[in-house]
């Protein structure tokens, strides 16, 4: 439910809607279903030699069962870069490949963010192809928009769902990635991307 509300706070609809009800064992979430289409694969482990020249952005490069050379590679399109900023803020622990919804119209939702506002860092992600690339002016803004918004409507809502210490490091990550006005790179002792990739 906090994912959700970060991400209609940035106006980009990442998460698609979600409600807070009661039921069977107690409280917890619902989301509006989504039907994405399954001949799109905005994230992909293809061949090392099959990785397309323009349009997509390799994260890593490594050996399948049979020792063969692979790359995992996304698509470079904005849906994908907000959804890589959404996790940066939200500190994503857990963006593998089929979290990613591509729906017929190109747009892409981000679901299943159960491992997401730790206080410490544990960004995980399959969306690395950015790395050390200048934000662009409408990222910095939305960053700037949730950074204006938690001492207010945004931040009373958040406080119902996330600890005090949960709640501070979301200011400090929107503070610092502002500041930096770039994509990071992975850092600390946490695996870079989560297993499975998909």
């Amino acid at each position: 439910m906090a994912a959700y509300l970060v991400s209609q706070a940035l106006g980009w609809n990442i998460v698609p809607e979600t409600w807070l009800r009661d039921g069977p064992l107690g409280e917890g979430m619902v989301q509006l279903w989504q039907e994405p289409d399954p001949a799109q694969h905005p994230v992909d482990l293809v061949a090392a030699e099959d990785v397309p020249d323009s349009g997509w952005k390799q994260v890593l490069e490594g050996q399948d069962e049979n020792g063969q050379l692979v790359a995992l590679i996304h698509e470079d399109s904005p849906e994908l870069r907000r959804m890589a900023v959404f996790d940066l803020v939200v500190n994503n622990a857990d963006r593998k490949g089929n979290h990613i919804l591509a729906m017929p119209d190109g747009h892409r939702h981000g679901v299943d963010h159960g491992l997401t506002f730790h206080s410490d860092h544990k960004l995980r992600t399959v969306l690395w192809g950015w790395l050390g690339e200048d934000l662009t002016a409408d990222e910095r803004e939305g960053i700037g928009h949730i950074s204006d918004e938690l001492p207010g409507r945004l931040g009373q809502d958040l406080a119902d769902l996330l600890s005090a210490e949960e709640m501070a490091s979301l200011t400090e990550r929107c503070a610092r990635l502002h500041l930096a006005g770039r994509f990071p790179a992975p850092s600390g002792d946490m695996p870079a991307v989560p297993w499975p990739l998909f």
